[in-house]
C-alpha cells in the first residue's frame, strides 16, 4: 500500500524518533546508513519532511535533523502527505485515473471497505508507542 518513498520516510522518522533530538542531531548520512537508504534519495525525502513541518534542520558542521513535533502529533497520514501527496492516500488500488463510487474499477466495492479500514488503523496511527 505504501510506496517505496513513504517506506523510507516513515523508516526515517521512526530512526529520527529513537535517535536523534534538539542537541543531537542527525546528519543525512548516519541516516542513509543506519536504514541502509541510499544517500540522494534520503536527502530529497528529509527535505520534504522539513518542508512539511514534521522535521526541524539545521545546516552547518553540528547541523542535521530531528522531528518539528511530538511523536503523538505525527500520523503516518502526514508522513505519507509529505512525500507522495494527498492523492496518494485515495488512489486507486489499480492506479486507475477516474475511479470513484459513481465511476468504480472492477476492484472498487469489493475493497473499499478493506482500504477504509486501512487509513482508519494505519494511516491515522502517530509514531508514538
Amino acid at each position: 500500500m505504501f510506496s517505496k518513498t513513504s517506506e523510507y520516510a516513515i523508516k526515517i522518522m521512526i530512526y529520527l524518533s529513537a535517535n536523534s533530538t534538539v542537541d543531537n542531531l542527525r546528519q543525512v548520512k548516519e541516516v542513509s546508513e543506519a536504514l541502509g537508504t541510499p544517500g540522494p534519495f534520503t536527502a530529497k525525502i528529509l527535505q520534504q519532511l522539513v518542508k512539511a513541518g514534521l522535521l526541524f534542520s539545521m545546516k552547518g558542521k553540528n547541523g542535521g535533523f530531528t522531528l518539528s513535533r511530538e511523536l503523538g502529533e505525527i500520523k503516518i497520514s502526514d508522513i505519507v502527505i509529505a512525500v507522495d501527496g494527498e492523492k496518494s492516500i485515495n488512489r486507486c488500488l489499480l492506479g486507475l485515473k477516474d475511479c470513484s463510487s459513481e465511476n468504480p474499477c472492477p476492484l472498487h466495492h469489493k475493497f473499499y471497505k478493506i482500504k477504509d479500514d486501512f487509513k482508519n488503523y494505519v494511516l491515522d496511527s502517530t509514531l508514538e508507542v
